[in-house]
């Protein structure tokens, strides 16, 4: 059982590292999104506006699969255990007439 107990511990780290990294990488967002330079044309201001605010989202939509991964392991984890659990009972079930 204490096999299991470091695995659990693991993925919960894991879990816990994948949330505190994607908090950490949203705080990056002012040095991947700097304010936009005017460049004398309204065309040319139009297509860098365009091309940095999908910098922006693709910015957010990493750090919201960072967390989505943290959300799976975290789950993952619980599945493990509640399945372990179940496993565990119904042996101990099984056994509790022996000895």
């Amino acid at each position: 059982m204490s096999d299991f107990k470091a695995v659990y511990d693991d993925l919960a780290a894991m879990a816990r590292t994948f949330h505190e990294q994607a908090g950490d990488y949203r705080k990056l967002r002012p040095d991947v999104a700097p304010p936009v330079a005017a460049g004398g044309d309204a065309a040319l201001d139009s297509a860098i506006k365009e091309v940095a605010d999908l910098i922006v989202a693709l910015h957010a939509g990493m750090a919201d699969r960072m967390d989505d991964h943290g959300d799976k392991v975290a789950y993952a984890r619980d599945s493990f255990h509640r399945h372990d659990v179940d496993v565990h009972g119904v042996f101990e079930d099984l056994m509790a007439g022996e000895g």
